[in-house]
């Protein structure tokens, strides 16, 4: 006998992406994928409320792209979970969920963007808590784009200017050691407004996100 639909909450976002609350049994089932229905699919998932004493409980959250008419069966390691969501306004969302998602959207990789783009009214307050580090990696202003200090190299940048946030794929990265190790970067504008004149940056990397320091123009 397939069990009863766990209840949950949905969240919408806009270009048909979606945030999915739902209460997390003790057995910490980690997602794998949605099973059903077609046309929706797991870009990442978090679980929030794991601390003693939590507000809610533990809940998992699922940022979807596609939109579930009716019930939805979660994939996880331990079974297929039935979901059967109800829609919510944003504003249920807790301060630690939104800090929680922006983290696993931030590093969800390439296939994640579009999801991200979505998404990010959602967890657009949580991202001014992301500050660089005192070490952190500087993006710097070029006439090809940008520079960015130190070797790695990303898959995208998110950033912030005066006119909004906007996403940009690295389309071509260049390692030079000329007055220390830098990458120069030709961008690929994915959404969102114009890559130049950032305020603000994040290094988008497969598996991590990395809060940039950034140069004025």
């Amino acid at each position: 006998m397939s069990p009863d639909p766990t209840p949950g909450h949905l969240f919408a976002g806009s270009q048909n992406t979606a945030v999915l609350r739902f209460p997390l049994s003790p057995a910490l089932p980690i997602p794998l994928g949605i099973a059903a229905p077609g046309g929706v699919t797991l870009a990442t998932w978090a679980f929030s409320g794991l601390e003693e004493g939590a507000a809610g409980g533990p809940v998992c959250l699922l940022a979807v792209e596609g939109t579930p008419g009716g019930d939805l069966t979660l994939a996880t390691h331990f079974r297929d979970i039935p979901i059967r969501p109800e829609p919510r306004t944003p504003d249920v969302l807790s301060a630690a969920e939104r800090a929680l998602l922006a983290r696993a959207l931030l590093s969800a990789g390439p296939s994640g963007l579009t999801v991200l783009a979505g998404l990010l009214p959602l967890i657009e307050t949580a991202l001014a808590a992301f500050t660089p580090a005192a070490d952190a990696p500087t993006l710097i202003p070029e006439a090809s784009g940008y520079a960015l200090t130190g070797k790695d190299v990303p898959h995208a940048l998110l950033l912030r200017s005066e006119a909004g946030w906007g996403c940009a794929r690295v389309k071509r990265a260049r390692l030079g050691f000329a007055g220390g190790p830098r990458v120069g970067l030709v961008l690929d504008p994915l959404w969102g407004t114009s890559p130049k004149s950032a305020r603000a940056a994040f290094a988008l990397h497969a598996h991590g996100f990395v809060p940039l320091a950034v140069r004025a123009a």
